[in-house]
């Protein structure tokens, strides 16, 4: 069996944990198969920004902790200086027969400390239509260099990928090609597979809706309340005016219609949508029928999803809805929910296809408001499609089925083949980034993080300082001394 060294995204789903999102959840996706199968797993997870997380946790940098049967590091600060370091240590002491990054932060680092270690990276979503929505969001485009940098490193050094979705696939190899990687030595190699999300453990046996620990029913809502459940956060590309006039023409007709959400803002990447739904919910004449339980423990989320009728999703028109997914729909789905979603996303086309709830266009909240009107008052309709719906997702979208691309990989992983050449041609140099084949690769290894700007400043005053009489004297001198 292999030995494996892995870097992804923290916390995982452990006991009392609140705030977790898709790339958490994308971890443990990679790292549980790799498990069942035997291997041998050394894990490091990069830490999300959470704002509840307690001052005293930042004096230390990293801690061990404890999921299943796997001990594994969590990094606590990411602070460069302390990273890079620890993670080059860790990887010479476990001596790996590979290097797995899972989503597209912790695969630029992982880049970073490869060396000539066969190295996967999962780009879980486009990093760059991402960056995107962000840039928009914050009127700001600053931001863009940070996301490509990852995206860059991984893309420029990794010996094989994984993508979430099938566009995100060609989105990828645009990449690859604009940065090099599209070349001679790798003609015909098949450089990426898909890995879609996956059904979480914690959705697969869930409670029955008379639980003892009901969250909603009895207490928050009517016993008879018709439930639409929205999970998770309340990203950049949440079109939360489509959301809330869906939900207020649907309540408007029928009483028994309840909005739940778990999730919410996300610390450090989005705090302002959650803030603009909240705002539109307060001068609502239906806001005691939106109950927004924010993050709550992983635990109590499978009571919840039992105790709802419907899962909903709303996009927006941009690029990241055409090129990602959606971990909130795979469990909704593996939760018996059939799901109202805006018909955009790669999944929302497999609910189509398949029957396992409705899809309504991007721009029309009142056709939305009719599909969950049409839902609640069809139980039985609406239980039978929730019940195709789990078992569609119990089928096909398991952790096994999903990764079997990687769970093959890690059985020979090695490097692809302009990596080779590089090796070959450059013997001792550890750091393929370092390392081109061509002018198109040699202008990204050249300058790597170096600012551009200030090279072109530090060009252009040298020009400057040639062009002056002094310097030209000073090397007619030196030109006559030199001939002496």
């Amino acid at each position: 069996m292999a030995k494996i060294f892995v870097i992804g995204t923290g916390p995982l789903l452990e006991k009392g944990v609140k705030k977790i999102g898709g790339h958490c959840l994308r971890t443990w996706h990679f790292v549980n198969p790799l498990l069942k199968d035997n291997h041998h797993v050394a894990l490091v997870t990069l830490p999300i920004p959470d704002r509840a997380t307690p001052p005293e946790k930042f004096r230390e940098s990293a801690e061990k902790r404890k999921i299943d049967d796997l001990t594994y590091i969590a990094v606590l600060k990411e602070d460069p200086s302390f990273l890079y370091p620890f993670l080059s240590r860790e990887i010479e002491k476990f001596k790996p027969n590979c290097i797995v990054g899972v989503n597209s932060h912790p695969s630029g680092v992982a880049a970073r400390v490869a060396g000539t270690y066969p190295f996967w990276a999962d780009l879980n979503g486009w990093a760059m239509a991402e960056g995107q929505t962000r840039a928009r969001l914050d009127q700001d485009d600053s931001l863009l260099g940070r996301f490509w940098r990852d995206e860059r490193d991984a893309v420029r050094r990794a010996d094989h990928f994984s993508t979430v979705t099938k566009n995100q696939k060609l989105a990828l190899i645009g990449e690859l090609a604009a940065l090099g990687r599209l070349n001679q030595f790798t003609f015909d190699y098949p450089f990426t597979d898909v890995v879609e999300n996956a059904v979480n453990p914690l959705f697969v046996e869930l409670p029955g809706t008379n639980s003892a620990e009901a969250q909603l029913r009895g207490k928050k809502i009517p016993s008879n309340a018709f439930v639409v459940l929205w999970s998770g956060g309340f990203n950049t590309w949440t079109n939360v005016n489509f959301l809330y006039e869906t939900l207020a023409k649907a309540m408007e007709k029928n009483e028994r219609i309840h909005f739940v959400s778990t999730g919410g803002s996300i610390d450090g990447h989005d705090e302002i949508t959650y803030t603009r739904f909240h705002r539109l919910l307060a001068a609502s004449p239906y806001r005691k029928r939106f109950i927004l339980l924010g993050w709550i423990e992983a635990e109590l989320l499978p009571i919840v999803y039992s105790e709802s009728d419907i899962g909903i999703n709303v996009d927006a028109v941009n690029y990241e809805t055409l090129f990602g997914a959606r971990n909130r729909i795979t469990n909704m789905l593996a939760s018996g929910l059939p799901v109202v979603t805006t018909l955009a996303t790669e999944i929302s086309h497999t609910i189509e296809k398949n029957g396992l709830g409705k899809t309504v266009p991007l721009d029309d909240p009142a056709i939305m408001a009719q599909a969950i009107l049409e839902l609640a008052e069809n139980p039985t309709h609406t239980r039978e499609m929730g019940r195709s719906a789990r078992e569609f997702a119990l089928e096909h979208y398991t952790y096994q089925v999903t990764t079997q691309p990687l769970r093959e990989w890690v059985r020979s992983p090695h490097l692809a083949p302009d990596n080779n050449e590089k090796i070959k041609r450059h013997e001792n140099e550890k750091d393929l980034l370092s390392l081109w084949l061509s002018d198109l690769e040699k202008t990204y290894a050249l300058l790597r993080d170096r600012d551009v700007e200030r090279l072109l400043c530090a060009e252009r005053d040298l020009r400057n300082i040639r062009e002056k009489p002094i310097f030209k004297l000073y090397k007619n001198i030196k030109r006559i001394l030199m001939r002496r």
